[in-house]
């Protein structure tokens, strides 16, 4: 390459939330520059708020079912759509509810932003950049990126028809690309899979004149068709991928307005550690779709991760990152989290994880900056989470959720429902636990499943009992009718599924999650805690609305802590010993709602008040000392 070659401008468009640099266009950036190729970014999501409000732009950045985040550019995409405008808030009106609630605005002023707002906005995005100093122009599309990158593209081919537009990223996977690129002449090129190698080459053969033939990863134009040699191959030298650059985020953090909105949060850095998924790879999920052809785990060495955060928050004195990986490696668990403790660093990280973590492990990791977690928790019904394929158990993901409570772990988890082989036995035993752990964090939603595209549902629908499967409704009314073919170019489906309970059945578990959320969102909130003396524990419980305290003192106090992590009749055994006031004290703390039976183990329910609590240090030597003093009965509630 040499020094007069064109830059390429990278592209992030509407609707995403101002919250998230792009984290498409701050790796690509240094990739293509190490390749030699110029590359300049334009974060364009981060000015649309200063257009339309940044409290209706964050609400409807959201991905809500109705996908209005798309929707609102259908018109500056297509122009004038037959669309029933009416029918469409009908269908989702739960949906727009919620978003008109937030957001202050009424589904007219949607109405006004799909038809003047986004397609001056449009406008504007032509007019603010000098576009014609570019060899190629290329759009990152995520979810509910795609009609805003279409129209934008659409608007610059008219003005610049010799410059080349490319479509690429995470929502691009063949089907849907192959489709988009059929029904849209304004793009030129789609790019499939991981960037790294074939992104700069596609480039480098671009600006020589070359043909695209046999470079895997791109689609393109020949001879009026679409030819594509197949999906680039994943990316396995994950150490070698650049530190990404957000300065352009912050350049346009400040210009875009976000920064002097009285709402704005905090900066959210998005790191990669990882691709793919090490746990789909052996179990698919059945209701998920992320990965596809990328399902390939493959991950950065813990001293590299680490390094990457100290540059960024060097650089930008950020002190919050967002991993976007799928999943945890296994070893970052002490390799990064026991090091950043180890080091009293400030950085504190979310991630998505597995279910699986202890106690000891979600402290530790805590003490080392995971605030906040995205775990594949979905139900409590060990029977739901085998059909699912998730092989946890109903009581390992209560005590996910208990010592997420307790360390303080903000848990974006959902429970699902709607599977085949559920019963309603299922349900039942689900809203009983729900009635008894409420003051534990509550899920962020409880939805039924969906067959998105990729997932196991979607792929292989006979497997999951799945009778008849359609695109999303939301598509009717952001596709026009004929252009596209939506079994092709929709991610999200409806599905009717055999072998399933009835809708009431999930009834009274809805409302027990819906009433769980309020009272955390509105407050008092519920708490069960106890405090410790020497060997008495007090039991505080103030789930409902008369408070109720609990006394147990000596081994019954023991056995109380003992089941902090969840217990089998024979570990407790084990432990105490054959003894016949083992089973009189499970009975009464199960009685009292204090403890919880699931699948064979016993969880005692109260949180310790004490913050560096850890049941290991309760050694066999006090428990000798403890057990030959007597045992005092539980006291009755106060003030009955």
């Amino acid at each position: 390459m040499t020094a007069a070659v064109k830059p390429v401008a990278l592209v992030s468009m509407p609707t995403l939330s101002a919250r998230f640099p792009s984290f498409q266009l701050a790796l690509l950036k240094p990739t293509l520059e190490r390749a030699g190729i110029p590359a300049q970014p334009f974060s364009m999501f981060m000015y649309f708020g200063t257009h339309i409000g940044w409290e209706i732009n964050e609400a409807i950045a959201d991905v809500w079912p109705s996908m209005v985040g798309e929707w609102i550019w259908s018109k500056a995409a297509f122009g004038n759509m037959k669309t029933n405008d009416a029918e469409y808030f009908k269908t989702y009106e739960h949906v727009f509810d919620a978003i008109c609630k937030r957001a202050r605005c009424t589904t007219r002023d949607l109405t006004q932003i799909r038809d003047e707002a986004a397609p001056e906005f449009i406008e504007f995005c032509v007019k603010s950049v000098d576009w014609g100093r570019f060899g190629l122009i290329g759009f990152s599309i995520v979810f509910q990126q795609l009609l805003a990158s279409l129209a934008l593209a659409g608007a610059l081919k008219k003005r610049y028809p010799e410059i080349p537009i490319i479509l690429g990223g995470a929502s691009l996977e063949d089907d849907i690309a192959d489709e988009i690129m059929r029904g849209s002449p304004q793009i030129d090129y789609a790019h499939c899979g991981d960037a790294e190698i074939s992104f700069p080459e596609m480039v480098r053969k671009l600006y020589a004149g070359d043909s695209m033939s046999g470079l895997r990863g791109v689609m393109w134009r020949e001879n009026g068709k679409v030819q594509y040699a197949g999906r680039a191959p994943n990316f396995l030298e994950m150490d070698s991928t650049p530190t990404p650059e957000f300065e352009e985020y912050f350049y346009a953090r400040r210009e875009g307005g976000y920064e002097g909105w009285e709402g704005a949060d905090e900066v959210i850095l998005p790191i990669e550690a990882a691709r793919g998924c090490w746990w789909g790879e052996k179990n698919h999920c059945t209701f998920c779709g992320l990965n596809r052809s990328g399902m390939e785990f493959r991950a950065k060495s813990p001293a590299n991760v680490i390094e990457q955060l100290e540059e960024l928050s060097r650089r930008h004195r950020v002190f919050y990152f967002n991993a976007i990986d799928n999943i945890m490696a296994p070893e970052y668990t002490e390799k990064i989290f026991g090091r950043l403790a180890a080091a009293n660093s400030d950085i504190q990280l979310h991630y998505e994880i597995r279910p699986n973590f202890s106690r000891a492990q979600l402290g530790r990791m805590r003490r080392g900056g995971l605030f906040s977690v995205q775990p594949g928790v979905e139900s409590f019904s060990t029977n739901i989470l085998k059909v699912m394929r998730k092989l946890s158990t109903g009581m390992r993901n209560v005590e996910l959720v208990k010592w997420c409570t307790y360390y303080g772990i903000n848990n974006l988890y959902n429970i699902l429902v709607r599977f085949p082989g559920e019963t309603t036995a299922d349900y039942q035993l689900q809203s009983e636990i729900v009635a008894k752990v409420h003051h534990f964090q509550p899920p962020y939603a409880i939805v039924r499943a969906r067959a998105d595209r990729g997932s196991p549902m979607f792929t292989d629908p006979k497997s999951q009992s799945i009778v008849r499967m359609t695109p999303a409704a939301c598509y009717r009314y952001i596709f026009p009718e004929g252009k596209f073919d939506l079994d092709r170019v929709s991610y999200y489906f409806e599905h009717e599924m055999e072998n399933t309970v009835p809708d009431q059945d999930y009834y009274e578990l809805f409302d027990r999650v819906a009433q769980w959320q309020q009272r955390w969102e509105k407050g008092p909130r519920p708490y069960l805690r106890y405090r410790k003396a020497w060997s008495t524990i007090v039991i505080e419980d103030g789930r409902e609305r008369k408070r109720r305290e609990y006394q147990y003192s000596d081994e019954q106090a023991l056995l109380y802590e003992y089941c902090a992590d969840a217990r089998t009749l024979k570990e407790i055994s084990n432990r105490f010993g054959e003894k016949s006031w083992i089973s009189s004290a499970l009975e009464e703390f199960l009685a009292g709602n204090l403890m919880l039976f699931l699948d064979g183990r016993y969880l005692s329910l109260a949180l310790p008040e004490n913050p560096h609590f850890d049941p290991a240090i309760v050694t066999d030597e006090t428990h000798k000392k403890i057990a030959v003093q007597p045992v005092v009965p539980a006291q009755p509630e106060i003030g009955a």
